[in-house]
């Protein structure tokens, strides 16, 4: 189990930024600082050539993955060791969520030991944040409810790298925020970092060309889903990803979102639909989809994989294509990539963080690991 890394952290006062009370008298609250982190004592961790990570022999992936820079993601830690609720440190959050995440346009925050030691704490926490919570259904990854509107993380394979992405931009229905909270921490040198990069910066640095091409075409979203069980590790049922086993739910709830789908002699399900590349936020065009984490393409560098008997495309979990059903380039595909990894920043997390993202401005993702680590997640529409 990884310890706390508090040689990391280097409190100096011209840092601080206080949110939350004055300093403590009877019945205070809680009060965040703002504080620094020596991102550059952290090991080097190989990102060029890593085992199951698609797209990783591009000599335009970077050797390395890049270190968090400085204010990315600003980091705040408790003023002192006072005792307060859940529920207490949650408003004082809200204020540096509102202010910070939002407010100022960082589109993410870290909190560093905030005492909440259980799941049942971050349920409280994330559930006093003022956020509308919105559930999973429908989305790709196999999940588990652990407390009220907080699932685990996605349990994929743990050798697997999950490339960055915006949490369910493969939908019309995706969160505003997504809150991550390290409940067990993968072990020094054993991987499993946490990815973050800005969308805009990504948006900044693809071709011209291909920006426009999608914007003109969209995507093609192609779905599959078996009537029953775990057909591949990580991914779901129909019966599993839509939380039910009647059809006719199903078919509401596709219908409601203007989706295709078809059912299949076997009882799997097969469903597509087509979105925009871009989305429009805050007056400010956004590259926000799943074109390249969503390509069937991912799943041959998936360690379960087997090239001896392939899964045909249209049977693999998910594909995508341009909008118009044309198969996207395999030089396109890794274009996003090259200019995603350019762009990531990643850390591994320490027990109790808490990471809070605008899920519109920050994807996140997840490097390889192997051990235990256990992540949980809460997701909200928007403010309440």
């Amino acid at each position: 189990m990884m310890p706390f890394l508090t040689r990391h952290l280097r409190r100096t006062a011209c840092s601080y930024r206080s949110f939350g009370s004055i300093p403590r008298v009877a019945k205070a609250k809680p009060t965040l600082l703002e504080t620094t982190v020596d991102w550059n004592s952290l090991p080097t961790v190989k990102l060029r050539g890593k085992r199951w990570l698609v797209g990783s022999e591009s000599p335009n992936v970077p050797e390395v993955l890049n270190s968090p820079r400085d204010g990315f993601p600003p980091v705040y830690v408790p003023a002192d060791d006072g005792e307060f609720s859940p529920e207490a440190w949650a408003a004082a959050a809200r204020d540096v969520s509102r202010g910070v995440v939002d407010g100022r346009g960082a589109g993410a925050a870290l909190f560093r030991n905030i005492p909440l030691n259980t799941a049942k704490d971050f349920s409280r926490f994330v559930n006093s944040l003022g956020l509308k919570p919105m559930s999973y259904e429908g989305g790709a990854a196999k999940r588990n409810a652990v407390e009220h509107n907080v699932d685990t993380a996605s349990t994929e394979h743990p050798a697997m790298s999950i490339e960055p992405h915006n949490e369910m931009s493969y939908t019309n229905y995706y969160p505003e925020k997504i809150i991550f909270y390290c409940q067990e921490p993968a072990e020094p040198g054993k991987g499993g970092e946490s990815v973050m990069v800005d969308v805009r910066e990504i948006l900044r640095k693809l071709d011209p060309e291909v920006v426009d091409k999608f914007r003109q075409l969209g995507i093609r979203y192609h779905r599959y889903l078996p009537a029953h069980g775990e057909f591949f590790h990580g991914y779901n049922s129909w019966r599993d990803t839509f939380r039910t086993s009647s059809r006719d739910d199903v078919e509401t709830y596709l219908r409601a979102r203007s989706v295709t789908w078809a059912w299949g002699e076997d009882g799997s399900l097969s469903w597509w639909y087509e979105l925009p590349a871009m989305t429009l936020y805050n007056g400010e065009w956004l590259w926000f989809n799943q074109a390249n984490l969503n390509n069937a393409d991912f799943t041959t560098a998936h360690p379960d994989y087997d090239s001896a008997n392939p899964i045909p495309v249209h049977q693999a979990p998910f594909n995508s294509q341009y909008g118009d059903g044309s198969e996207i380039e395999p030089e396109v595909l890794q274009h996003i990539r090259d200019v995603t990894w350019q762009a990531a920043v990643g850390f591994q997390l320490q027990r109790r963080d808490v990471l809070v993202l605008n899920n519109m401005y920050i994807q996140h993702g997840r490097l390889g690991f192997s051990g235990r680590r256990r992540l949980l997640v809460y997701l909200a529409e928007a403010n309440a």
